[in-house]
């Protein structure tokens, strides 16, 4: 096997498990901000949530946006990158640390952003229940 080959396979490998990890992210925080909107929007009308705990739940959901919306990103960019392999490997190699960089970028500030917002929701639920 050559060595073109053997980083071929090991690219393949590591999009599969970004891949797995965005999914994951997009099921967790579809779920989460789902059932957390409809729980509060209900709590709201009858009066239970406090300004505090709207506010904090708010973030929360913003930042679970922001996840979705950097993973969707991250795996944009390794299409990109793949689509960009098999048609100008050359310059694919040459940038291969920018392309990586930001390749890291999306998914730590996703996952960064991703477990901010649970973290929120966690807040304004134990406020709610503190109330």
């Amino acid at each position: 096997m050559d060595a073109l080959e053997q980083n071929h396979e090991e690219w393949e490998r590591i999009r599969a498990r970004a891949d797995s990890v965005a999914n994951a992210i997009f099921l967790i925080s579809g779920g989460a901000l789902s059932v957390s909107i409809s729980v509060m929007v209900s709590a709201k009308k009858s009066g239970v949530v406090s300004e505090a705990a709207s506010n904090i739940a708010t973030t929360g959901w913003y930042c679970l946006l922001a996840a979705i919306i950097l993973f969707v990103t991250l795996k944009i960019h390794l299409i990109g990158q793949a689509f960009l392999l098999h048609v100008n490997s050359e310059v694919a190699d040459k940038n291969n640390p920018l392309f990586n960089g930001l390749g890291w970028f999306w998914g730590v500030g996703g996952f960064a952003t991703f477990v901010w917002g649970l973290v929120q929701l966690v807040r304004a639920a134990s406020i709610v229940i503190s109330n």
